[in-house]
């Protein structure tokens, strides 16, 4: 009989000791699957609040010139507009946007209030899905481990950076190949009159004080006066150039001369070229761009590469609406010039050219 109670106790455990790892181990499996889908719901929700604060932050910088409370109202409702966790983004003006200043050299945020804030330039959103507002991100499996929901918050300063705008003459004697080049460098060798151009004397103009950055977009208007490839002829050409002829660096070795690209386009019209701090010679020369249709010159946005002659012309589409030029990455130098097929040197005219670097947007933190 003792022996029978004794099998039946062991039993008990046995069956106890079973119910207490199932338990153990339901809990452990309801851990992963909280750690899986829940940890997985939060880091969706914080990626969609650090964009919906940016995108939040960058509208209102850009909205800084009309006036710090617009610039406020445009967070909120650029805000609104985004959603985060499948709920619009409530910001709240007294508690997570402030008007301020971003240094560039010390990368720090300081807000301004009262009169100060006419001289901001920047706006920082903190973004919040919070208990205490009544909006966590709610759990599903870690409910069952006593953890209702998640706070998340998203920091975003951005900084309006306001357009500068340079006039600049082009001689029609300055000559894209020698962008960039030392005093005394030659180009436009062997040509038909034995007369090469020299750095120095038919260099281009480099456009000072852009501020220059890659992937922002310069503007040109204001252009007037002329320009003629030829000194015996008394005609001055408009900024597109003469289109009834149309013309390529002639006397270019390979695609391009001194490190630029060759071109197709209209003898005559107003060009440029982007290039970094390097000597432009010690890049690969880019591909030629052609120009010779009416409709490759019909663009709205072009993109020219480092070192790669464009047309430019007036500046505008065919239905006058500004052209927008847009520095490639690494650019930090741009030079404006007149187009010929070579000897730049007899060239004659003049061109005032106003050049714009458009205002711009930088999400700095």
């Amino acid at each position: 009989m003792a022996h029978v109670l004794g099998m039946i106790t062991h039993t008990h455990s046995r069956r106890a000791f079973s119910l207490v790892y199932s338990l153990i181990l339901l809990t452990v499996l309801f851990g992963f699957a909280s750690f899986a889908v829940d940890f997985g719901r939060v880091q969706v929700a914080k990626s969609q609040l650090r964009a919906s604060a940016d995108a939040a932050s960058r509208h209102a910088a850009m909205l800084l010139p009309s006036g710090a409370s617009v610039a406020v109202a445009g967070a909120i409702d650029a805000a609104d507009d985004n959603k985060v966790d499948g709920s619009p983004l409530i910001l709240k003006a007294a508690q997570d946007i402030e008007v301020g200043y971003w240094n560039t050299g010390t990368r720090k945020f300081t807000a301004l209030t009262g009169s100060a804030m006419a001289n901001a330039n920047a706006i920082r959103v903190v973004a919040k899905r919070t208990a205490a507002r009544g909006t966590p991100v709610p759990m599903i499996f870690a409910r069952l481990l006593g953890r209702d929901s998640c706070d998340v918050t998203a920091e975003s300063i951005s900084m309006l950076r306001p357009p500068t705008v340079i006039d600049t003459d082009v001689p029609a004697t300055a000559s894209p190949y020698l962008a960039g080049m030392p005093y005394g460098t030659l180009s436009s060798l062997n040509n038909p009159h034995n007369s090469p151009d020299r750095a120095g004397f038919q260099s281009p103009p480099q456009i000072q004080g852009l501020g220059l950055k890659g992937g922002e977009s310069l503007v040109f208007d204001n252009i007037a006066g002329g320009a003629n490839n030829d000194l015996r002829w008394s005609d001055r050409f408009m900024p597109d150039g003469n289109l009834g002829w149309m013309t390529r660096n002639d006397t270019a070795t390979n695609s391009g001369e001194l490190g630029k690209s060759d071109m197709w386009a209209p003898i005559n019209a107003l060009v440029g070229v982007f290039l970094t701090d390097a000597d432009p010679r010690d890049g690969t020369v880019p591909q030629a761009l052609d120009f010779r249709d009416a409709s490759k010159r019909d663009f709205a946005e072009l993109k020219p590469q480092i070192a790669q002659v464009f047309f430019i012309g007036d500046g505008k589409t065919s239905d006058g609406r500004a052209q927008r030029f847009v520095a490639p990455l690494g650019a930090t130098r741009f030079f404006l010039a007149n187009w010929d097929g070579y000897e730049w040197n007899n060239n004659v005219g003049l061109r005032t050219t106003r050049t714009t670097r458009l205002g711009s947007v930088i999400t700095v933190k």
